[in-house]
């Protein structure tokens, strides 16, 4: 235990490295360090520095682009060079201001005159080019606090004023920006006022106590507001003046990496395949199409040129989240887990079928010395989906070798587990190779058969083929259905929901052979290459082992044991309501949102006979590093419509009355 303790304090510390090592513990208690430098790495990762640095120069000088400054600046040095001795331009006063800026640099002086006015020229082009720019930002920041617009009633015109700021915010945003351009123009997460969030707190509980109690609380609050809560409050404000998001981290750590209980069903959530549609019956096609589509999709966030998302498109959402879709990982701890995000670019998927773990390269060497690489074909990777259910189906896992299964176990447990077993040797190598690939993928073996064992199937499994600590993990059927369990640290589920809808997009325009016909079987190229094979040789997949002592065996057993108790005790059922949707709301001029959370009460109160406090997510990406916050859709308003509906009493009239005050107050409350 001493020599896992001390394997992973070094992991810690060399985490940043860039090339392999290894640490060896003697009987002796003496340790011994191999670093081997790795120049291929080690480039990617220079060539990866270097990007970034250019995107932290584009991003602070935009909307402006460096070609535009070069060349404004170019032009303004020529223009100052070929200008007479006695013009504006050479004698002017913003002149005489840069000659005496020149003479703080006494290195200049013994350039030519000529050299020394270019200089001088491309400094002015480049200040004023930057205050231009930061001006702008500057005022669309300014712009962007404004709020109004969402007080605006479903199918409300927007007033004169509330054009001209749309129309604002349109000029100041430029065009064609990139994923992070618009990070430094979003306004920060205010701190709420205290004696605001004190009262929305009294009247969140208000429907949850009686009279005596609520009057207990109100005086609970008057002392909190006397002594701790200015004190706290101030320590929020003070906070806000050396962070980006005074929340952001908090929310992270304490919502969720300090959990101690399984994050499988309690903190995981699901995304299902369309429910009317299939496009694919070939679960390895279909594979391959997902794979293709996703890796399609990390390009554009790795190279940062995924379009940000903007409301009407025009009002942007805080993209931060899409640094770590890919590549990231949650690694359990004792006390509080960590999300680690691989730094380099990873070109490789762990894929997994009947508890067997193979590492799919999506790239291959060409030329006999394989100096140069390219990236596999979409037909190829079919080929290598159907290799790897072929070799797992002949030889699965046993099922005390489902590692998988501690990863959905309680975090204490799965981190003392890890340092026992995985901290050094093949089975350090093989866990690293699962958390650093770019996402899982689940080859499942099991037809599920309605929706419902779809939906039990994607977020939880067997309690043994999910690798829950992943960032994703896509999810195949033999029937070519598909759908994905997400950790829920790293990002919230729209930003999820919005890769998976572009996968889902773009495999029915481009992935399969006949892209008219749903029920495909293969994509693109793969009849082809079976009949004219190719005479390029790609590696198959490579084959993930564990050595895995009885103890540890044991220890996943128990871990597999105490999965099926969480999931077991899940109730999870499918509704389709299909006698109207929310363009019946629409019409009747409801927000779906509140019209569902009233039924969510009314629901709640008829089964158990009274209310209880409810949770419903709220986006803050309006703000630079936002999250979400918390709406309480239990009202005294809610409460009303619940009561009124189950009372013989009332008339119709009297249900819809209740009815639109809880909707109004819901919105009032979601906009606040």
């Amino acid at each position: 235990m001493a020599e896992a303790a001390a394997g992973g304090t070094l992991d810690r510390a060399l985490s940043n490295v860039r090339g392999d090592f290894s640490l060896i513990a003697s009987e002796e208690g003496t340790y011994s360090i191999t670093l081997t430098f790795n120049p291929f790495r080690f480039k990617k990762h220079v060539l990866r520095i270097i990007f970034r640095m250019r995107k932290a120069v584009e991003n602070s000088i935009w909307p402006l682009t460096p070609g535009i400054c070069g060349g404004v600046c170019s032009a303004v040095a020529i223009r100052v060079l070929t200008a007479p001795a006695d013009s504006w331009w050479r004698s002017g006063s913003l002149a005489h201001l840069l000659w005496q800026w020149d003479s703080f640099f006494p290195w200049e002086k013994q350039l030519p005159t000529n050299v020394r006015v270019a200089w001088l020229s491309l400094v002015a082009g480049s200040i004023g080019l930057c205050g231009i720019s930061f001006a702008q930002r500057s005022l669309l920041r300014i712009a962007l606090n404004y709020k109004g617009w969402m007080w605006l009633e479903h199918g409300q015109r927007p007033s004169l004023l509330q054009k001209a700021w749309f129309i604002l915010v349109k000029m100041l945003s430029g065009g064609k920006p990139s994923l992070y351009n618009f990070q430094a123009c979003l306004p920060t997460l205010p701190v709420p006022p205290l004696k605001s969030t004190t009262e929305k707190y009294l009247l969140s509980v208000k429907p949850l106590l009686s009279d005596e109690d609520y009057k207990e609380m109100e005086n609970k609050i008057r002392k909190f507001l006397a002594n701790e809560g200015w004190k706290l409050q101030l320590f929020l404000q003070i906070r806000t003046l050396y962070t980006s998001s005074w929340l952001w981290d908090w929310w992270e750590k304490y919502v969720y990496l300090r959990g101690r209980s399984p994050i499988m069903v309690n903190s995981n959530y699901y995304i299902m395949d369309t429910l009317y549609t299939k496009i694919c019956t070939n679960q390895a096609a279909r594979a391959a199409s997902i794979i293709n589509e996703a890796f399609k999709f990390k390009s554009l966030v790795d190279w940062e040129c995924l379009e940000p998302v903007r409301l009407n498109k025009t009002i942007p959402w805080c993209m931060k989240q899409y640094e770590r879709i890919f590549d990231t990982t949650r690694i359990p701890g004792k006390e509080c887990d960590q999300v680690i995000h691989s730094e380099d670019v990873q070109k490789y998927v762990a894929v997994m079928r009947r508890g067997v773990w193979y590492k799919l390269y999506l790239s291959t060497r060409l030329g006999k010395e394989g100096a140069k690489m390219r990236p596999l074909k979409i037909h190829e990777i079919e080929l290598q989906i159907e290799h790897i259910i072929q070799d797992a189906d002949r030889n699965p896992a046993k099922d005390d070798e489902h590692v998988a299964a501690l990863t959905g176990w309680n975090r204490t447990r799965w981190a003392e587990a890890r340092e026992q077993f995985f901290w050094d040797g093949i089975n350090k190598h093989s866990l690293k190779t699962i958390e650093k690939a770019s996402f899982v993928l689940v080859l499942e073996h099991r037809v599920p058969e309605d929706k419902q064992a779809m939906a039990h199937m994607l977020i939880h499994g067997d309690g043994k083929n999910i690798w829950f600590d992943k960032s994703f993990n896509f999810f195949v059927f033999p029937d070519g259905k598909a759908g994905l369990n997400a950790e829920h640290s790293y990002a919230d589920a729209l930003t999820v929901a919005h890769m998976w809808e572009w996968v889902m997009t773009g495999e029915r325009k481009e992935s399969f052979e006949d892209k008219l016909k749903q029920n495909n079987n293969h994509v693109v190229g793969y009849t082809e290459a079976m009949k004219n094979p190719p005479k390029i040789r790609i590696s198959p997949p490579k084959r993930v082992t564990f050595e895995l002592s009885d103890e540890c065996k044991r220890v996943i057993a128990e871990a597999h044991q105490a999965n099926l108790t969480v999931l077991n005790d899940l109730d999870l059922d499918i509704l389709e309501y299909t006698d109207y949707g929310k363009g019946f709301m629409k019409k009747a001029r409801i927000s779906p949102d509140a019209y569902a959370q009233m039924v969510m009460q009314l629901s709640y109160y008829r089964d158990a006979g009274k209310f209880a406090l409810t949770y419903e997510a709220s986006v803050t990406r309006l703000f630079n590093m936002g999250r979400t916050e918390t709406v309480r859709s239990l009202s005294v308003e809610s409460r009303t419509f619940a009561e009124t509906m189950l009372d013989p009493k009332a008339t119709n009239e009297a249900k819809v009355k209740a009815m639109l005050a809880g909707e109004k107050k819901h919105t009032s409350l979601y906009k606040a």
